[in-house]
């Protein structure tokens, strides 16, 4: 009976060190897959990174284009506008001088 008792004592330990090590073999698997995902979610940050940093940079660019051009456009319309105060005042400017010395005069 004894040599049963050792026997089943030697069994339930191969089964307790069996199970250690299948528990240690599961632990190592989960440190590494906590890694790989950790891994995962760097390259993902970098990548989202890298994405952002390209749309902002296009749309500062395409900004960039369009107030050039909003500001040239501007610089034309004032350019029209003085040109046309300028022509009125060669075609009116003596006339009104004259008016406003006259109406000066009146006074």
């Amino acid at each position: 009976m004894s040599q049963e008792l050792n026997s089943i004592i030697h069994e339930l330990a191969e089964i307790d060190s069996a199970s250690a090590r299948i528990m240690q073999k599961t632990q190592d698997k989960k440190t590494k897959y906590a890694e790989y995902i950790q891994q995962q979610k760097v390259a993902f940050d970098k990548k989202l990174d890298e994405q952002i940093d390209v749309e902002v940079a296009r749309f500062e660019k395409e900004l960039e284009i369009e107030s050039a051009q909003e500001l040239k456009d501007f610089q034309e319309t004032c350019q029209q506008e003085i040109s046309k105060l300028d022509s009125f005042y060669q075609q009116k400017g003596n006339s009104l001088a004259e008016e406003i010395f006259n109406n000066i005069i009146k006074e």
